[in-house]
């Protein structure tokens, strides 16, 4: 009986390293996304570098990178101010980016601590959230063959002559609209 239950052991044990399962592990890994601001200090052709530092950890821990967005030099909504070097540092604009990424539970906690002593980062917010991608509506193009190559052009009226109205008309027109 002991025998039995050790063969169905290793049975299991290897089953669980079996190619389909760890596929079936890569589905059900949590769904991460990190949004950034880089500071404006950074010049830009080095906003990559610190990107880079990002995706470095992320690789380290064998992370699934769904989506990602390249920083981009934003303006922010309100000034943001740190300490740094003894001296407080104000920002008002950054380059913002965000990667969307599937990993372990466990190996979320190095991406953070990579985060929160990185000099260039300014902010960062990391959310658990869904694998799904956002629908985008697309826009409906009509197209029609009568007006094709032709601008649309205002109708011609004739303009309007001013004429001579007299109190009569003028009174009636009034006691109409009152009443």
């Amino acid at each position: 009986m002991a025998e039995m239950s050790q063969v169905s052991a290793e049975t299991s044990s290897q089953a669980n390293n079996s190619p389909s399962s760890a596929q079936a592990t890569e589905g059900t890994r949590p769904v991460y996304e990190v949004g950034f601001h880089v500071v404006p200090t950074v010049e830009e052709v080095k906003v990559g570098d610190v990107v880079e530092t990002i995706r470095a950890v992320l690789a380290e821990v064998k992370a699934e990178i769904i989506r990602d967005q390249f920083p981009q030099k934003m303006t922010l909504a309100y000034t943001i101010e740190r300490s740094a070097a003894g001296k407080r540092e104000k920002y008002t604009e950054s380059y913002f980016g965000f990667i969307k990424f599937a990993a372990e539970r466990e190996h979320v906690a190095a991406l953070e601590a990579q985060l929160r002593s990185a000099k260039d980062i300014l902010r960062y917010l990391l959310i658990e959230t869904t694998r799904e991608e956002p629908i985008i509506a697309r826009r409906a193009v009509y197209s029609s063959n009568r007006l094709e190559g032709e601008t649309i052009k205002k109708p011609a009226t004739a303009p309007e002559t001013p004429g001579e109205v007299s109190d009569e008309e003028l009174t009636k027109s009034i006691d109409a609209l009152v009443n």
